[in-house]
């Protein structure tokens, strides 16, 4: 009678574990529900690629500029390589947050000044920051605001502000033409 009912609690604990271990891999196996991505996103993702052209920094000679753009996290963010290759590449990161296009700039400065869409149109997306999210003060050197305009498909500038004590610098736009 010991020995039956030894047996029949040891088949209890067996099947309780193997129930459980299949409950756990069928959560495992869901995917989560994509997340709703803003229509500016979409726009974005067209430009995923490699980009050649120039950086106009100040009244000096132009500085070829090689830009990558990725779909990374699941398609929930695009990181651009700016400057790949150089000795001070920056990248930046978009996705969205609470239903809104975000970008975050890794400066070669040292600072990560986070930039919120502020307008979008056909053939232009405007990046600024509010606030001094990713930067000491608002005093420090940091890119402020940067705009993507769409000559067309494989021709587009991206415009980057820098500020220093407060004040802006002028722009540093990039002339960008899509390697095929």
């Amino acid at each position: 009678m010991k020995n039956v009912w030894m047996r029949g609690m040891l088949t209890l604990v067996v099947l309780s574990v193997l129930g459980s271990a299949q409950m756990l891999r069928a959560d495992m196996d869901k995917k989560p529900a994509a997340p709703k991505m803003p229509a500016e996103f979409d726009k974005l993702k067209a430009l995923v690629g490699t980009w050649k052209g120039t950086a106009q920094k100040g009244e000096g000679k132009p500085m070829k500029a090689i830009n990558r753009f990725e779909l990374t996290s699941g398609g929930t963010a695009i990181l651009e390589k700016i400057g790949e290759g150089a000795d001070k590449q920056m990248i930046s990161v978009y996705c969205a947050e609470n239903g809104k296009l975000v970008m975050t700039h890794y400066c070669s400065v040292g600072n990560q000044p986070k930039m919120s869409l502020m307008k979008s149109t056909d053939n232009s997306l405007v990046f600024a920051m509010k606030g001094t999210e990713g930067i000491g003060s608002a005093k420090d050197m940091h890119m402020h605001a940067m705009t993507i305009t769409w000559k067309d498909a494989d021709h587009i500038t991206e415009d980057w502000s820098m500020y220093v004590d407060g004040k802006s610098q002028g722009s540093c736009p990039f002339e960008l033409t899509r390697v095929k």
